[in-house]
């Protein structure tokens, strides 16, 4: 995949899940004021109100009731709330089936994406095969019809079928398994993700296939979308009907995602004929042709712009902006040096993002309104999170509050801004508006109108 210069971070991470959830946890651990952690619990009913949900849970100490304002379901693929309100994913499952095998292997292939098709290892079929930290390896090999799935994941069927596949590619180290499982492909959702008082999320909601990682990476983005949106519901700043977007921008992400992991999947397992002859076409003429090699394009995870979305406002001369990122769009990366003071620090912009609506403010030397700074107290007094960052065209001598200084000449023609341009953007990092001009009356619409959930009330 290649790599960008104006990147943070590069163009994949690609880390295990099980350090993912460790992160989680500890982070988790740290926070005992706001999060407790009942392990050996399991859902056995669910039943729900106007103003509240009851759960009833199972533990081996004994069962027992719980009372909750409010529910997210984040209980995966075989999600008991969705099961126990009825509810039922939509969309298409997929016949081809995978085994999945994390090896330990010493080895110094380049860190890549890798897939055989119809390999001499597996005759008919296709594998997969990418690094993992700590010298983890992957390795995905796709099952004939006629093959018994019991049978297929069972050591003594994988581990003959790893090594011949290691032979092919020459790798003669010693190696080990550390995991395996199987793994059928689902393109499925649930229509919405707000069901009164209960949310829907990650592989409670969706589940995505594997190829295009969009899987775990689509999870977050739903956390990241409810969460500040939940949290000011909870604290009475924005109207309920904020969820509703919740539902609405997440259900709309959930559907790009499947969109391109199906074309992927159809890809890598075809479903028919058709599709395994157009495959065969595209990997023999991709040897001679470039300009067919597009075709095999991995899609991997990419951001999602909310079009469609109700909280969208339509900014000032927001049309006449000729590029940077459009409304609904997820901020674009750029390096920037950070002024705090009189010291300055390489940086980029999205360190400058916090938990909270952010209004940036591209100015000739790191001045902000004065009107805009009012607002930012108003807003600290009533618990709204609300922060304004300048971008400087010049270099400032020093500066005080969150200052950036644009000092490659980049920003300002990435976000076609020029002094007095601003962008208004949510905590999830996605763009509320922007203005050629701004003030703090028009900053205020736009908050209200967002904590009004796009409604008039």
């Amino acid at each position: 995949m290649p790599n960008d210069e104006n990147q943070k971070l590069s163009p994949m991470l690609n880390i295990e899940q099980f350090y993912i959830e460790q992160y989680l946890l500890d982070e988790v651990e740290r926070r005992p004021d706001l999060i407790e952690v009942r392990w050996d619990c399991k859902v056995t009913k669910v039943e729900r109100s106007t103003k509240e949900v009851l759960l009833g849970l199972s533990t081996p100490k004994g069962d027992y009731t719980a009372v909750t304002d409010w529910l997210v379901a984040c209980d995966g693929g075989r999600s008991l709330v969705r099961e126990a309100l009825g509810l039922e994913l939509k969309g298409a499952s997929y016949e081809g089936r995978y085994v999945i095998v994390d090896i330990e292997l010493e080895s110094d292939l380049p860190t890549e994406r890798l897939a055989w098709f119809d390999p001499p290892s597996n005759p008919g079929s296709s594998i997969l095969m990418h690094r993992q930290p700590d010298n983890i390896w992957r390795i995905d090999y796709q099952l004939n019809k006629d093959e018994d799935a019991d049978e297929a994941i069972k050591p003594e069927n994988v581990i003959p079928r790893v090594q011949s596949h290691l032979d092919m590619i020459g790798q003669k180290g010693k190696w080990s398994p550390i995991w395996i499982t199987i793994y059928k492909a689902h393109a499925l959702t649930l229509d919405r993700y707000e069901h009164g008082r209960v949310l829907f999320a990650g592989d409670a909601g969706h589940l995505v296939p594997i190829f295009g990682v969009r899987g775990a990476n689509s999870g977050i983005d739903d956390a990241d979308n409810l969460a500040w949106k939940l949290a000011l519901t909870v604290k009475g700043v924005a109207s309920d009907k904020i969820l509703k977007s919740y539902s609405d921008e997440r259900v709309f992400a959930a559907q790009e995602n499947l969109n391109y992991g199906t074309k992927s999947t159809e890809f890598m397992a075809p479903p028919s004929f058709a599709f395994e002859l157009m495959r065969e076409a595209v990997l023999s003429l991709a040897v001679k042709h470039p300009a067919v090699r597009s075709l095999i394009n991995p899609r991997q995870t990419a951001s999602i712009t909310y079009t469609r979305s109700a909280l969208n406002c339509q900014g000032d001369n927001s049309a006449s902006f000729r590029s940077g990122p459009s409304i609904g769009g997820v901020l674009t990366e750029c390096p920037i040096t950070v002024v705090n003071g009189s010291c300055q620090l390489p940086g980029y912009l999205t360190d400058l993002m916090k938990p909270q609506f952010t209004v940036f403010c591209f100015t000739e030397k790191g001045e902000l309104p004065r009107e805009l700074n009012s607002l930012l107290s108003e807003c600290r007094r009533l618990e709204i999170p609300f922060g304004l960052v300048a971008i400087s065209r010049v270099k400032p001598l020093a500066a005080e509050g969150n200052v950036a200084w644009d000092h490659s000449g980049k920003l300002f023609a990435m976000y076609d801004a020029r002094p007095g341009t601003c962008y208004f953007v949510r905590p999830d990092g996605h763009v509320q508006s922007r203005w050629r001009e701004t003030s703090g009356v028009v900053v205020r619409r736009e908050l209200e109108f967002i904590l009004a959930a796009g409604t008039a009330d």
